[in-house]
């Protein structure tokens, strides 16, 4: 019924924004800051601010700066109602504002597409731009977006007749809505939901709980609304006394509007409103009203040029032609409504270029989008992998490590951290060479990747011949199975080592420490005391395993093995 989404947007607009462009210079600085300092004060210092920052942007090729400078100009445009070169901009601005992943602009220009296209009568594209708007705030958690653009993809669920899906959009837009109360626009967000909410269900003729919501917005938001959030909540209130029956009720606010409505009331927010109140006084046959409201719409929908707009207003004057015999009238609105149409069938082909235009942009600019995000996916892989035996790195191990074991201690779970190396590796490469001890390490790697991925754990280089594993929630009985198995595996492949002291093949030596972590304890504490267990076994039992909790590991310390892991906190 309305899209008061604009409004909200104006409202905060100026929140932290300026804070991006720190690392311009004083020129961007001043025009980013003119843009925001000027907004819905001085519409004209806006405009020339934009424009000179979007010269600057093109001088530059500055998305950043395009973007900001394309969607604030779009905004001030559809303030003073000047829809002529709007759309085009704010296609302008969602190119640039894509390149520069600027999300919260880019989904907010999504909504404004949404709003033009949706106005000029293609429900169906705008319905398909709301969408896009929230894909990225989907994608990039901007709650408040999703609120404004739930709000109007309801909205437009009721122009065609889909209340329970209006309704299911309502109810998201409600808890992102009433999750920030203390946002400046709570107030004006509230009322025009409950307007939809109460307008759609109207419509649906279910009038049950109408009168407790507009109990709440009563209550608690419209003392701190504006006239106009008080006008559009009025007129949704009308329309329900309508509806309803009430007729006495209506009356009364229908006389209520008439004395307070005004041109300088006739928001672009409030003209769904409008024209909802037209009808209310039609059927009403409320027609002096009705006319005051015509002669006071007439001028802002011509300004508009928006010719789908102005059938609906000529439409209506038609049909109280019709009714009331005024047949000289009748037929000269009918000639112009003739002669709209045509306008209407040329815009719609325009739109449609338009459209696919834009949509063939987005794809373009989503292709390369999703080459650098593959690329970049490519390049973060290849930083945390090691590129001999293909486990990931000890940069990845620092990463995963914190989380597994934050993890451990927030749910209480054994976190178990093993530590391994290749026993008399030096004297492998020595006599073997450097090829033939990577092959040893990866062959080795494989082992333990294997082992790691079966009971699921993680696995990583640590650097040279050391190798970590680490498992959470897991027993001590299974991580002495786990360390077991990986031992015999390592020996299963019968490496040669003829220069061991201990068998003629390649064996490992691994320690590890498994229990529940402390709140004192960090991750790293563990890696600490798991390399004293390694150094234990290397000097009383090179070649075997152990696995130690945290009383074995006590005891240990006492008879000189190392600090305890109270003392590694």
């Amino acid at each position: 019924m309305e899209n008061r989404s604009i409004r909200w947007i104006i409202l905060e607009i100026n929140r932290g924004e300026i804070v991006e462009f720190n690392e311009y210079n004083e020129s961007v600085k001043n025009w980013t800051k003119g843009i925001l300092d000027n907004y819905r004060k001085d519409a004209e210092m806006t405009i020339r601010y934009c424009h000179e920052l979007i010269e600057y942007g093109e001088k530059t090729s500055d998305s950043k700066l395009l973007g900001f400078g394309y969607y604030h100009l779009a905004m001030t445009l559809y303030c003073l109602n000047d829809y002529d070169n709007i759309f085009d901009i704010v296609v302008r601005a969602i190119e640039h504002l894509e390149k520069a992943q600027s999300w919260s602009m880019l989904a907010r220009a999504c909504n404004i597409l949404g709003i033009i296209t949706s106005s000029r009568g293609n429900q169906p594209v705008a319905y398909d731009y709301y969408l896009d708007g929230l894909m990225y705030c989907k994608k990039y958690g901007l709650l408040e977006e999703q609120g404004i653009i739930n709000v109007n993809c309801g909205a437009l669920n009721i122009e065609v007749g889909r209340y329970e899906e209006a309704m299911e959009y309502f109810k998201k837009a409600m808890e992102y809505i009433a999750s920030a109360p203390e946002e400046p626009s709570y107030h004006t967000r509230m009322i025009s939901l409950y307007e939809n909410m109460i307008n759609c269900k109207v419509l649906e003729n279910d009038f049950i709980g109408i009168d407790e919501m507009l109990e709440i917005v009563d209550r608690e938001h419209l003392p701190y609304a504006d006239a106009i959030d008080r006008l559009g909540m009025l007129i949704s209130k009308t329309f329900y006394m309508h509806k309803s029956g009430q007729t006495e009720k209506r009356d009364e606010c229908i006389r209520h509007i008439d004395s307070v409505i005004t041109q300088d009331m006739l928001f672009m927010d409030l003209i769904e409103d409008f024209f909802v109140y037209l009808e209310v006084l039609f059927e009403s046959e409320k027609s002096d009203e009705f006319w005051h409201l015509m002669d006071l719409m007439e001028p802002m929908i011509s300004n508009l040029k928006v010719t789908s707009m102005q059938m609906r207003l000529l439409g209506l004057k038609i049909r109280f032609y019709r009714t009331h015999h005024m047949s000289a009238e009748y037929l000269q609105a009918a000639g112009l409504y003739y002669e709209l149409s045509e306008r209407k069938e040329l815009e719609s082909r325009a739109m449609i270029k338009e459209v696919i235009e834009l949509r063939a942009n987005f794809e373009k600019v989503n292709r390369a989008k999703k080459r650098m995000e593959k690329e970049n996916k490519r390049l973060a892989a290849q930083s945390e992998t090691d590129p001999l035996t293909g486990m990931a790195n000890r940069r990845k191990l620092n990463i995963q490590a914190d989380e597994m074991f934050l993890h451990a201690l927030k749910c209480g779970h054994s976190f178990a951290l093993e530590i391994m190396d290749v026993d008399y590796f030096k004297e492998y490469n020595d006599n073997y060479g450097h090829q033939e001890g990577d092959k040893c390490l990866t062959a080795i790697a494989h082992c333990i990747s294997e082992v790691a991925k079966a009971h699921g754990g993680f696995c990583a280089r640590y650097g040279g011949d050391e190798f970590v594993v680490m498992y959470e929630n897991i027993s001590k009985e299974e991580a002495k199975e786990y360390v077991e198995e990986l031992r015999c595996k390592v020996m299963e492949l019968a490496v040669p080592h003829r220069y061991s002291k201990m068998l003629p093949i390649v064996t490992i030596t691994q320690g590890m420490y498994c229990d529940v972590p402390k709140e004192e304890n960090r991750v790293w504490d563990f890696l600490h005391v798991a390399d004293e267990i390694l150094y234990s076994v290397k000097t009383d039992s090179r070649g075997s395993c152990r696995v130690v909790d945290r009383a074995e590991f006590t005891l240990m310390s006492g008879l000189g093995h190392g600090a305890t892991i109270e003392k590694q906190a």
